[in-house]
């Protein structure tokens, strides 16, 4: 016997359709979605609406939470194949360690199914998109995911809490997740705002790239926008990223000081040629100043090759030139 009353917002009609509890109807047969057991509608002016178990019942809280969030996800995937709703999707922004809200379209999905064996592991549920792609979705209730699981799938996963799926199935935040390169539109919004002042000051755009992702090997130096200590206006820095140090934008110039007479290269502002110094550009940028944390999450939770990781950034670059451009 299960001293525990399991108390769900979703149900099981007679006619085997889920029904939220908002939606139920008092009178009506409802059932647990996991063990079939009929289930009591309850609802009064103190506590919020629910499905209830019977005290005595076989249904173990831990796996029905667990299960009941695997179908919600199903139910998802399979109104949204149809063209009947979108599914939000919250994320880590890979630029600026913030939320990354993005809009999964109706049709996305073709069809959902659980435990799914891929790579000798069972997947909670897999879902595959139109385009024949697959992704994996584990359902985190009181367990986190194995991570040897997470390190060596070889499809792109998430993780979601299931109290989050449970209370809104189309909305899914991500504890963990690992998938393609993804930024908000507060980053995107600044990387073209990077390219538009380095156009400005006739930064050559072969030179730099304005994403703050060390793994790009194409271009020699990261940009970003600082605000001059000397003379309060924007310019442009760069960080050595890889490859040659001369083929630099004209504002890193070589100069000597007093404590470094051999001299050195250096970052200068566009407007009053002031020396702009590595610390100053770690404590002030945006974006630039995050590059030493991202290269164990860029490692664990960007989806792909380095050769597919370099076509993404390629893409995603050549796509926020060509906007910047307009």
């Amino acid at each position: 016997m299960n001293d525990t009353v399991i108390k769900i917002p979703w149900a099981k009609s007679v006619d085997e359709k889920l029904i939220h509890i908002h939606d139920a109807v008092k009178g009506q047969k409802y059932y647990c979605p996991c063990c079939n057991e009929q289930l009591t509608f309850k609802e009064g002016k103190i506590k919020k609406r629910h499905f209830s178990h019977r005290s005595d019942t076989q249904c173990d809280p831990e796996s029905v939470y667990h299960k009941l969030a695997k179908i919600l996800i199903c139910y998802a995937v399979y109104e949204n194949s149809r063209g009947n709703r979108k599914i939000t999707l919250i994320s880590k922004c890979f630029g600026c360690h913030g939320e990354n809200i993005k809009t999964i379209p109706p049709h996305f999905f073709s069809s959902s199914h659980e435990e799914v064996s891929i790579d000798n592991y069972r997947c909670d549920v897999v879902a595959d998109t139109q385009n024949s792609r697959k992704i994996a979705i584990e359902i985190y209730h009181t367990h986190e995911t194995d991570e040897n699981k997470k390190e060596k799938l070889s499809i792109p996963w998430i993780e979601l809490k299931s109290e989050t799926v449970i209370e809104n199935p189309f909305l899914w935040r991500c504890h963990d997740f690992r998938f393609r390169l993804g930024f908000c539109k507060d980053c995107i919004n600044h990387f073209m705002d990077v390219i538009r002042l380095c156009d400005k000051h006739k930064i050559d755009r072969n030179l730099y790239t304005p994403l703050n992702i060390p793994n790009d090997k194409k271009h020699n130096y990261i940009a970003d926008i600082i605000t001059c200590y000397r003379c309060k206006k924007n310019t442009p820095v760069f960080i050595h990223n890889n490859g040659p140090t001369d083929k630099a934008p004209h504002t890193i110039c070589f100069v000597r000081t007093p404590k470094v007479k051999k001299g050195y290269l250096s970052n200068t502002c566009v407007h009053c040629e002031a020396i702009i110094g590595i610390r100053y550009i770690n404590w002030e940028t945006t974006h630039i100043k995050y590059l030493n944390d991202f290269e164990y999450t860029l490692e664990y939770k960007w989806f792909g090759s380095k050769l597919n990781k370099q076509k993404e950034l390629d893409i995603l670059r050549g796509k926020l030139m060509n906007i910047s451009h307009k």
